[in-house]
C-alpha cells in the first residue's frame, strides 16, 4: 500500500486502525465510509478524521505533530498552499506528509507512524 495514495474512507479506515479502533470499511449506495464500534453506547458511528477537524486535531495533539503551511509551486508556476504534518517529537519515527488538506496530511502521518511502530501490519 502507498500511504501517499490513501484518500477518503480508505484513509479514514487505516487511521482508525492506527488509533487502535475496531473499524470496518463499508459501502452504502455507492459511497464508502469507515464505521467504528463505540463500546460505551453499544453501537457504531461513522469515523471521518479526513473530514472532521476535531478528530484530526485530537490525533495531532496527542501524537505531538507539528502542522504548518508549506508554500509550493504548481505545474504552471503559481503558488499554492500545502500543509505539512511532521512527527518531530517521536523518538523512533521522524516522518512528514504534505497535502492540500491539513486533515489528510495528519491522517497519512498517523498511519505511517503506526506502520513504523509496528502497530499496523505492513502486509495490508
Amino acid at each position: 500500500m502507498e500511504i501517499d495514495k490513501l484518500v477518503g474512507a480508505e484513509l479514514d479506515f487505516w487511521t482508525a486502525k492506527a488509533e487502535g479502533l475496531d473499524a470496518e470499511l463499508k459501502s452504502l449506495y455507492g459511497q464508502s465510509y469507515c464505521k467504528i464500534a463505540v463500546h460505551d453506547s453499544h453501537g457504531y458511528v461513522v469515523y471521518e478524521p479526513t473530514q472532521n477537524s476535531k478528530l484530526a486535531a485530537e490525533i495531532a495533539f496527542r501524537q505531538c505533530y507539528t502542522l504548518y503551511p508549506h508554500p509550493s509551486l504548481d505545474d504552471r508556476g503559481a503558488t499554492r498552499k500545502l500543509w505539512l504534518a511532521e512527527a518531530q517529537w517521536n523518538k523512533t519515527f521522524h516522518g512528514t506528509y504534505v497535502d492540500e488538506s491539513p486533515l489528510v496530511a495528519i491522517c497519512r502521518l498517523r498511519v505511517a507512524e503506526a506502520i513504523a511502530g509496528k502497530q499496523l501490519v505492513k502486509n495490508f
